[in-house]
């Protein structure tokens, strides 16, 4: 996704809107050893589109993420709508944490407070590629976002 600042498109708006109503998806990062790794996150997202979460620095994701940035995931909203999207994940830093805590807070209260703050990271999503498919449609609707 290109740093999308004031002048968003239309995909991207929809994007944004679509991910704060969905608050949750699965993020697959890589291993290392050939298999993906999946977990369910709580997602928020930023006025940029960049898609913020938390995690632990001691957990496999973050492993993962800080070895080979490049992630995917699967959002999806009412049981009904699916965003499949490729990025590229970023720890973020002491200058860009309180921005994206704040972001992650509104979307999901206490979603930063946690029993081990010493580990807690926070990862930004920018994302690079992504597809959208509704099957309250039929046949389902399936199209590429344009950004």
């Amino acid at each position: 996704m290109v740093e999308l600042g004031k002048n968003i498109s239309e995909d991207s708006r929809w994007l944004i809107d679509f991910v704060r109503r969905a608050g949750a998806g699965v993020i697959a990062s890589n291993s290392g050893t050939g298999y993906p790794e999946s977990a369910y996150v709580h997602v928020a997202v930023n006025d940029t589109g960049r898609i913020i979460l938390g995690t632990n620095a001691l957990s496999r994701k973050f492993t993962n993420i800080t070895s080979d940035p490049r992630v995917s995931m699967v959002i999806v909203n009412d049981g009904a709508q699916e965003v499949q999207l490729e990025g590229e994940a970023a720890v973020l830093d002491d200058t860009q944490v309180a921005a994206a805590a704040e972001v992650l807070s509104t979307q999901h209260p206490g979603a930063t407070e946690t029993n081990d703050p010493e580990n807690l990271r926070l990862l930004e999503v920018t994302v690079r590629w992504a597809s959208h498919t509704d099957t309250r449609e039929v046949p389902p609707a399936q199209r590429e976002l344009e950004f």
